[in-house]
Order: C-alpha cells, then sequence, then structure tokens
C-alpha cells in the first residue's frame, strides 16, 4: 500500500510536520487524500466519494497499523468524535465502566490525551477538501465542476464549524482556569485554505470568530449558489437541503452568541470588510440571525422531508440504520471494507441487541440519563426505546417494546439473545444494519444520520421563543411534540412558565430526539448550559458524576489542542488552551 508523507502533499496543514515526523497516512484513492497527480486524471465523482469516505475512514492519525489496538477505538471518523459529543453531555451515561472506550471523556480526566484524534480528523477533511478546490479554479469553471466545487465547500464548512464549536474556549465560570484562558477568548482554530504554503502553516495563528465566521459563511455562500440546480443522486452527497441546514445551524450560533455578548456583536461589525477573503455577514442585530435561522429552516422543512414515524422509530430492522424521508444527509457504510472491528462502530459500541457489539460482550451499555427519561410525558411513544427501570431484567419482554431480543431460556441467555440481558434505561434507538443480532459483518452495515428534518423544527421553535416570547416558543414546541411525538396529543409544556424553565424543556426534548446523535453538544455550549449529572435517582456512576455551572460553558467542553502540535506550528506556542482537567468537578 502507498504511503504518502502530509509533507509532501500538494498543500500542507499546520500538523503536517507531526505527522511526517511521529506517522504517516495511509492513502487509498478514491477513499482518501488525492494525490496532486491523481487530482488531474480522476473524475470529480471519484474526489467527491473521496470526502464521503474520509468522514467514515479510520485510524487516520497512526494509520493502518494501529487497527485492532486501543488507538483504533479513538480514531474512526465522523461518526466517533458524534459518539465523543454525546458523552461529554448529561444524558448518555453508561452503565458500567468495564468496557468503555471513552472513559475518560466520560470521567474528564485526562482531557489532553485524546485531544490530536479529532483534531488531525477534521483538518485531514479539509486538506482533501483543500486539494480539490486548488487543482479546479473557479474562475471559467463549467457548471459541473462548479457545483462539485460546491460540494467540496460544505465539507470543509463543516469542519470548520465543528472545530470552531469544540476548539474554542467559552468561559466556565471557575475563575483559575478562565484566567489561563484569557488570552486565547475569542480565538478559534488556524484556518488552512487552498492557497495556504509549507511556510504559511509553520507560522498560522488561531483566528478571532469574526474571522472564522466570515470564512465559514463565505464557503457556505459558495455551495448556496453553485447548488441551487444540483440534483444529487445519493443522500450521502450534500445538496443544497444540506447547506440551508447547515446555514441554520451557522445563523442560530450567530444568534445566540451576539445576543448572549452584544459586545461581539460590535466586534464583528467592525470586521465586516476585513480583506481577508470571508464574506460580509450583512446583519447587525442579534434578532437578525435568528430570523435568519428559521427562514433557512424552514427551507429544509419546505423541501419535503417529514419526521420520523413511529413505525419507523420502531422498526426492528431499520430502525436509524437505514435513511427514511427525514434524514437530510448520513453517512453510508455500505461493505465490510470500510470497517475493522465492531469496538469502532457506532452499532457495536451504542445498539444493545446485538449478541456481537460491545454492550452484549463486555456487559456496559449506552443508557439514557434518569433525569432525561422522565421528561418524556405520558403518550410519548419514544419512551419505549429505552428499557424501564420496572422492565429491567424481565425474563419475558414486555409487550410495549419492539425488539428481535426473546423471553429467557436457558438457550437464549447463554446465546445473549435474551431481553433480560438489558440494565434499566438502556437503548433500544439503534438497531444493527438489517437487523442483524447475530452477525456483525451485516450488523455494522448501516446509514448514520448527520442531518434531520427534526432538527430544523427544533431551530424553529428556538428562534419563535427568541423572537416572539415565551408564550410562542411554548405553542411551537406542543405543536411540534403533539403532531408528531405524542399519540395522545397531551404533551404540555405550561410549566416550563419562564426563560430558564422553557430552554431546558425545550432542550431536553431535543436532546431526547436525537439521543446519540451528536447534535447537542453545540447546544450546550453556545447556550452555556449546565450539566448535570448528581442528583437523586441518577444513573451516571459515582466514577462520572460530573457537574458544571449554569450560565457557563463546562470546561470539558473546551477541548484542548494537541501539545504537539505547537512544535510545528510557532504562532500557537502563545495560543494553547489550558488543559481543563484539574477544574472538572
Amino acid at each position: 500500500m502507498k504511503k504518502n508523507h502530509f509533507l509532501k502533499a500538494l498543500y500542507v496543514l499546520p500538523l503536517a510536520a507531526t505527522l511526517t515526523l511521529g506517522s504517516c497516512i495511509e492513502e487509498e484513492m478514491p477513499t482518501s487524500t488525492a494525490s496532486s497527480g491523481q487530482l488531474g486524471s480522476s473524475s470529480f465523482a471519484m474526489l467527491i466519494n473521496g470526502l464521503n469516505a474520509k468522514m467514515i475512514s479510520q485510524t487516520n492519525y497512526y494509520g493502518s497499523g494501529y487497527r485492532g489496538t486501543y488507538y483504533a477505538t479513538l480514531d474512526w471518523g465522523y461518526p466517533c468524535y458524534m459518539l465523543w459529543r454525546e458523552v461529554l453531555l448529561d444524558g448518555f451515561p453508561a452503565s458500567d465502566t468495564n468496557y468503555n472506550y471513552q472513559s475518560t471523556l466520560e470521567q474528564t480526566s485526562n482531557l489532553t490525551s485524546g485531544s490530536a484524534y479529532p483534531f488531525y480528523f477534521y483538518y485531514g477533511l479539509i486538506n482533501n477538501a483543500n486539494r480539490i478546490l486548488a487543482a479546479y479554479p473557479e474562475e471559467g469553471a463549467t457548471e459541473s465542476v462548479k457545483q462539485n466545487l460546491g460540494l467540496t465547500r460544505v465539507y470543509r464548512a463543516l469542519a470548520y464549524m465543528d472545530l470552531t464549536s469544540m476548539y474554542e474556549f467559552y468561559a466556565t465560570g471557575i475563575a483559575e482556569l478562565d484566567a489561563l484562558a484569557k488570552n486565547v477568548m475569542g480565538l478559534t482554530v488556524p484556518i488552512v485554505t487552498e492557497t495556504t504554503t509549507n511556510d504559511e502553516a509553520k507560522n498560522n495563528p488561531r483566528v478571532p470568530f469574526y474571522t472564522m465566521y466570515r470564512f465559514i459563511y463565505n464557503d457556505l455562500c459558495k455551495a448556496e449558489s453553485a447548488l441551487r440546480s444540483f440534483t444529487r443522486t445519493e443522500i450521502n452527497q450534500p445538496n443544497i437541503d444540506v447547506v440551508n441546514g447547515l446555514l441554520a445551524r451557522f445563523w442560530l450560533n450567530m444568534a445566540t452568541r451576539f445576543r448572549k455578548v452584544p459586545a461581539d456583536l460590535t466586534t464583528q461589525l467592525a470586521h465586516e470588510q476585513d480583506n481577508d477573503g470571508g464574506k460580509a455577514l450583512g446583519i447587525t442585530t442579534a434578532e437578525e440571525c435568528y430570523r435568519l435561522a428559521a427562514s433557512y429552516a424552514q427551507k429544509v422543512i419546505s423541501a419535503g422531508y417529514t419526521p420520523v414515524t413511529e413505525e419507523q422509530w420502531k422498526n426492528v430492522k431499520t430502525g436509524f440504520n437505514t435513511a427514511n424521508q427525514a434524514w437530510v444527509w448520513d453517512m453510508r457504510i455500505t461493505s465490510k471494507e470500510q470497517f475493522t472491528d465492531y469496538w469502532c462502530s457506532i452499532m457495536g459500541l451504542v445498539a444493545s441487541e446485538p449478541t456481537w457489539g460491545m454492550p452484549s460482550y463486555g456487559g456496559n451499555y449506552r443508557c439514557i440519563s434518569s433525569r432525561l427519561f422522565s421528561k418524556m410525558q405520558p403518550g410519548d411513544w419514544r419512551k419505549t426505546s429505552w428499557v424501564a427501570p420496572e422492565d429491567a431484567g424481565s425474563k419475558t419482554v414486555p409487550a410495549q417494546y419492539a425488539t428481535l431480543l426473546q423471553d429467557e431460556t436457558a438457550a437464549t441467555k447463554d446465546a445473549r439473545t435474551n431481553f433480560s440481558k438489558l440494565p434499566a434505561y438502556a437503548n433500544l434507538k439503534f438497531r444493527p444494519g438489517s437487523g442483524s443480532i447475530v452477525d456483525d459483518q451485516t450488523g455494522m452495515l448501516c446509514d448514520i444520520p448527520l442531518m434531520r428534518v427534526e432538527e430544523m423544527h427544533f431551530i424553529k421553535i428556538e428562534c419563535d421563543y427568541y423572537l416572539n416570547g415565551l408564550a410562542a416558543g411554548q405553542a411551537a414546541l406542543e405543536q411540534f411534540m403533539n403532531t408528531y411525538r405524542n399519540s395522545e396529543g397531551t404533551y404540555s409544556c405550561e410549566e416550563a412558565n419562564y426563560s430558564t424553565a422553557f430552554v431546558y424543556e425545550m432542550i431536553a426534548q431535543k436532546m431526547i430526539e436525537f439521543w446519540g446523535e451528536g447534535i447537542l453538544y453545540n447546544d450546550y455550549k453556545r447556550l452555556r448550559l449546565a450539566i448535570t449529572r448528581t442528583y437523586d435517582g441518577t444513573n451516571y456512576l459515582e466514577v462520572y458524576q460530573k457537574n458544571s455551572k449554569d450560565g457557563y460553558c463546562a470546561p470539558w467542553l473546551n477541548f484542548y489542542i494537541p501539545e504537539v502540535e505547537r512544535s510545528f506550528n510557532m504562532a500557537l506556542e502563545d495560543q494553547m488552551n489550558p488543559d481543563p482537567t484539574p477544574y472538572c468537578n
């Protein structure tokens, strides 16, 4: 297998020297990074497929020689970091400490050690996009080329949006820690583009938020223009609906920031015309941002997507493993060559039913928090996606659960196909591919959601609340829940009758909806919501009972830029986030 060092690439990243000295990345065209020679001869379809494949690529950091090792459990592409973002919150507890490969994250210990994996994955995705953009100039391009460049910019925008969310340091309310972060407040990550040279990469500072926002906005606007008439063949390709969804997320982030910190809006406006390749946002108030977020969310809804039905949600063979009319964008694992081990896959780590998965094998199940479980009111049909405490250990399968697991007998217990193996609050949301609970080669083949239309509904609900007041927000949330999630039409949030209570109720329902999909991390960080794992009746194990301050960002949500990175990017020497580990309680 051919090996290429990043320093030999068409354009390099700030991390290039690290990867050259310490390891190399295996490149498999079209499933990974394209070389400059390949760019000249390969079709655009192959290149875009390479970006799709990068999303689910494994062992990006150390290379294929580390497959089957512990390190591989931290490095299996975008789904891996979806899982990380769930683990860091307070709705996704593990039932045991054994066989928990996310344990250091969940107990917020040694938070610097794993920071390199997502950092390098995202910059690897950016590097792939940059090579395409460098090889195919927009000026004079055909319509087809412009569309493919638009697709490329979607991936780059996604990567920078996630990097910004994860690595920008937000105040934690812990005076000592926030003082250590004084010099990096407002800084995001270094920008690497298709024109970045090797020398520039070695002295490439983190850019302030107002520069990053305009850079991301420029990519999304160009993608929006290029993809208006593009028709995709599969939903693992971006299209105009995906761009609109990302713009809805983008404007909601802007709205929240500028509402909470008006000084940041003033700063942003002062830099609207900076000559740095970004695009002016063209807004002057937080309210305008909320209106734009709602408008773009409505565009996605109006494109014809409708929420997942109860039948689809609970389907024992296709539930949350097969795209349907609600999914706007997904990732797809379609062959066994795309994965290595079941402990490096969403289904192998999260699905409760498979006999071959880590929950069944090691006894460590991913559960919903007891607090979140209690937020599901009578009539909410989602509730049977998790095992109620009174049903845990039942030797016969209670009628309300849709599952391929069986009543307990000596045979089913020996085969681990018994329902009674499931602990309280264990999930039945994610089903193995084709419902294959005994064959991992089939069970790991699945679609993984990146964006669902339900997110757009929740964005509109939040915008309605901030634009039109509490009563409007309550009405919007109740309408969604009673139309799509409560079969009795009796959901009510009238008890959430003041601002803080409503926001937490709205987020609770959103968190239930997207449990396990990695969506809520950004909501917690941008809204500065408290993470609370210690309370009467908690099902978080004591070692994982970490709590943060309301009105601030939990310290462990501020990712640490890899220590080694500043050795090869001198601009980062004085721009490192402080290690949050000692301040996580």
